[in-house]
């Protein structure tokens, strides 16, 4: 349940920090930093992700709280250009954070049960593909390149694949990003 909510709840563009600056205004993925430079992005099928926006909305949103005795981590970045409305996202559940610790993305934020651990998920521009979620067989990893608790800077990398009720499979490579929450 709690992992449906890291996952969920930024999907809303709820809380958290956000980026409208995004990254750059180029098709490069931003540069592996770990100094709060409120970077992300990822190869989504082989292609640059980058968040983006027209509107207000908050185009990224990353929490890492502590919250009844417990840590969540929950990243969600968007392209939310004209018809676009692509996201990406990414959270853990009950697990306090380390450095250079690889975290394995396994969970379902649909399923019901054991959400310790975490998960990520993609949802394409259409919903006709429908949403893609890692799962115990289809799954990546997330390794905190820095966690700094009295600056608030959360940096990582991550890649996982993630299946759509049809088993399509969809591949998200070079995760990096580096924030300040």
């Amino acid at each position: 349940m709690c992992l449906a909510i890291l996952i969920i709840f930024p999907l809303w563009g709820l809380g958290g920090c956000n980026n409208d600056d995004d990254n750059n205004n180029n098709d490069t993925l931003p540069p592996a930093t770990q100094i709060g430079a409120n970077t992300v992005g990822c190869l989504v099928n082989g292609e640059v992700f980058l968040p983006r926006s027209e509107g207000i909305n908050p185009t990224v949103v990353v929490n890492y709280e502590f919250f009844q005795g417990e840590f969540f981590f929950g990243l969600t970045f968007k392209d939310q250009r004209g018809s676009i409305d692509e996201i990406v996202s990414i959270g853990t559940g009950f697990i306090s954070l380390e450095e250079n610790i690889t975290y394995v993305l396994d969970k379902n934020s649909l399923d019901d049960g054991d959400y310790i651990g975490g998960g990520g998920a993609y949802r394409p521009s259409t919903l006709d593909e429908g949403e893609y979620y890692t799962t115990s067989l289809v799954t990546g990893e997330l390794t905190i390149t820095r966690v700094d608790l009295s600056n608030s800077i959360i940096s990582g990398i991550f890649w996982f694949d993630a299946i759509n009720a049809e088993n399509e499979i969809v591949e998200i490579r070079e995760g990096r990003f580096d924030f300040e929450y």
